[in-house]
């Protein structure tokens, strides 16, 4: 698949060097890797419908401060490959493919940062690599699918709906024109907007932008929504594993109540921290979320 040409503006605002990574089924994932490769290191896991631009400012940030920082970007999304074929888009495949990618680079004792679908897909490599993950932090996002926010079903239902998902999303890019802009507090500049629109200029390339909320619903049997919930169930494992939870508390999508769920499934966990700011909170308020990593790298674990 051809590599995905990014507008001068957006790359004046996302200096850094690509690297790719073929997957084991042919697919190439896009990747940055900035600060020391012998650094402590920071994966940065995006959701939906973003993509490791999200992250721009952590990765000039922690480089800075010696730490090695990898973002990806999820098949699909970004300057990874984008497959037409809209079955390749399930839950296990893209856990799989972070799993793959974390082996290939070979990174080890590592801190997740995650976001919206970056939670379960970076939890689902979490629960299976413990002794791999040095901490974990979570930000506006589920893994708890029957306590799915109720706001949000009326719209899922409607986007699983035959055709009206490929309208809405594939051909008119309302998710990013949209969705972007309401879950975020912060009015955006014309060239940021870009920045999240570039990758998916064509429609041809926004297979993951409607398949991704079809994986939220279906019959109980569904595959992503049994492994979400085999995942819920595994997340005892990381009762141990230092853990912060911050929470956009002007989120339109997950209320703050929501992220309590996380403090019973991991009691050790520091937070919840409430943040001014909405769902893309590394968008929203990259100051304060770095006031609240700071503190939390630097604890003795």
């Amino acid at each position: 698949m051809a590599t995905v040409v990014l507008p001068e503006v957006t790359r004046a605002l996302y200096p850094f060097k690509s690297h790719y990574l073929t997957l084991s089924d042919g697919k190439r994932m896009h990747y940055v890797d900035e600060g020391p490769e012998d650094g402590e290191v920071i994966v940065f896991v995006h959701g939906y419908p973003t993509w490791s631009f999200l992250y721009r400012a952590f990765l000039v940030y922690y480089a800075a401060q010696g730490y090695r920082t990898i973002a990806l970007d999820l098949i699909g999304f970004g300057l990874s490959d984008k497959p037409a074929n809209r079955r390749y888009h399930t839950f296990k495949r893209h856990v799989y493919n972070l799993i793959e990618c974390v082996d290939a680079l070979g990174l080890q004792d590592i801190t997740l940062v995650m976001e919206d679908w970056g939670g379960p897909i970076g939890l689902g490599y979490a629960v299976r690599h413990e002794q791999n993950v040095r901490r974990l932090v979570i930000m506006n996002s589920w893994l708890f699918h029957d306590t799915y926010p109720g706001r949000l079903r009326p719209l899922l239902r409607l986007l699983a709906r035959p055709v009206i998902g490929e309208v809405l999303l594939g051909v008119l890019g309302l998710s990013i024109s949209l969705g972007i802009q309401r879950g975020t507090s912060r009015r955006m500049s014309s060239t940021v907007l870009l920045g999240y629109r570039a990758p998916f200029r064509e429609a041809r390339s926004r297979t993951a932008l409607y398949q991704f909320p079809r994986l939220l619903h279906g019959p109980p049997n569904t595959p992503s929504l049994q492994l979400m919930r085999e995942l819920e169930l595994e997340l005892e494992v990381l009762h141990t594993t230092p853990t912060l939870i911050l929470w956009g508390k002007d989120d339109p999508f997950f209320s703050v109540e929501q992220s309590q769920l996380w403090k019973k499934k991991l009691p050790r966990a520091r937070g919840p921290i409430a943040v001014p700011g909405a769902h893309f909170l590394p968008e929203d308020n990259p100051e304060a979320l770095m006031q609240e990593l700071d503190a939390f790298l630097a604890e003795p674990f």
